[in-house]
């Protein structure tokens, strides 16, 4: 089996902080647990074409174990005064310029992998995943970046597993394999590995479809427009990657992208970019543009306000719950005409009061009393 062509890009300052000096003083194992496949596609073994590594001027004293494993250091130390006072550094925008640098550099790389636990690479993780190149990332299993790299990367490399890589040996080969195993990844300590919520979504509404009774054609066009719609509401006018698209259109009963089971394939479309345009006549806001390669570029947009994490704010999700309608209040009884509420005042029967006289009434004259 071939080996896959790889990329290594590490934020240094980001992974030696949750990591600590081990990082440095187990180089050479962690690096083999990469190079032996794990997290890899379908376990394959890496040989990587470019391994990068990015750090302040602080670090610069790992140089030469650096560079003894393969590596170019690159120091991207900060500019402004202020920056620099605070340790910040460049890291990150140098970071970025290299992956697209290398991405058209490089002939037939198959994977990228930034270790970096720092959530501004999503814009970059999607754009080489428009080039049909796949992505690793890491994420922190104390905070929410391994779920946000869970939705949007390829696989993510927790820091409890990149831990215990620290301590990897390569497991001898059996007689009748080729190769030795895969490395074992270790389970996340902090908390139990979630599926995608995107993927939790699609299976709830299938699930509501299946109550409904079986989804037609046009039932199942509009389920997938909904689908793509919830996708590219994480990265709002953002182009979205096609493998992307078809892992959360994976998540539908009868979606398929070849022809088995006596179900055609596309939901019934000729091919991917036909299906796309199919769904945009669904739903507008899912634009479908032709690129001069015969490929498509595929972009929602979301129009209103957005929060934090660039969904629409007050707009429910459609693969959602359907919002609950408030409760209308009850109808008051209409009120009575002048003319009707007189006559009610004379037939009413009249009502003895307990309150006493006014003393001004009850008071008797002196003079009267006096004849």
């Amino acid at each position: 089996m071939a080996r896959l062509k790889s990329v290594l890009l590490v934020d240094f300052d980001n992974i030696f902080a949750a990591t600590g000096q081990a990082m440095v003083d187990t180089l050479p194992q962690w690096l083999l647990w990469l190079s032996d496949g794990a997290l890899s596609e379908k376990g394959r073994r890496r040989k990587f074409v470019a391994k990068r590594v990015y750090w302040n001027s602080q670090y610069d004293v790992h140089r030469d174990a650096f560079q003894a494993a393969g590596f170019e250091a690159f120091d991207c130390r900060a500019h402004a005064k202020t920056k620099i006072a605070s340790g910040k550094s460049s890291a990150d925008i140098v970071m970025t310029m290299d992956a697209i640098e290398l991405r058209h550099q490089l002939s037939g790389v198959d994977e990228f992998i930034v270790l970096t636990t720092d959530s501004d690479f999503v814009p970059v993780v999607n754009r080489l995943q428009l080039a049909g190149i796949r992505v690793v990332t890491a994420g922190k299993e104390t905070d929410p970046t391994y779920q946000l790299y869970s939705e949007h990367a390829d696989d993510v490399i927790h820091i409890g597993a990149l831990k215990a890589a620290f301590d990897y040996e390569r497991a001898p080969r059996k007689w009748y394999k080729l190769r030795s195993d895969p490395p074992v990844i270790a389970p996340l300590r902090q908390q139990a590995e979630r599926l995608s919520p995107l993927l939790k979504k699609v299976r709830h509404a299938v699930r509501v479809e299946k109550a409904n009774g079986t989804p037609g054609a046009v039932q199942q066009l509009k389920l997938a427009a909904d689908i793509v719609m919830q996708l590219g509401a994480r990265t709002p006018d953002q182009p979205l990657p096609r493998n992307k698209v078809i892992r959360a259109l994976e998540g539908m009963e009868g979606f398929q992208t070849k022809y088995g089971n006596r179900v055609k394939p596309w939901l019934g479309q000729k091919n991917f970019k036909t299906l796309m345009r199919k769904l945009s006549e669904e739903n507008p806001d899912i634009q479908v543009t032709e690129l001069a390669d015969k490929t498509v570029r595929i972009v929602c947009r979301a129009r209103g306000p957005r929060g934090r994490r660039g969904r629409m704010v007050g707009v429910p999700s459609p693969l959602g719950p359907p919002p609950k309608r408030p409760e209308r209040p009850a109808p008051k009884p209409p009120e009575p005409e002048p003319e009707e509420e007189a006559k009610a005042a004379d037939t009413a029967p009249e009502e003895k009061s307990d309150e006493k006289p006014a003393a001004a009434e009850t008071r008797v004259d002196a003079s009267a009393a006096a004849d």
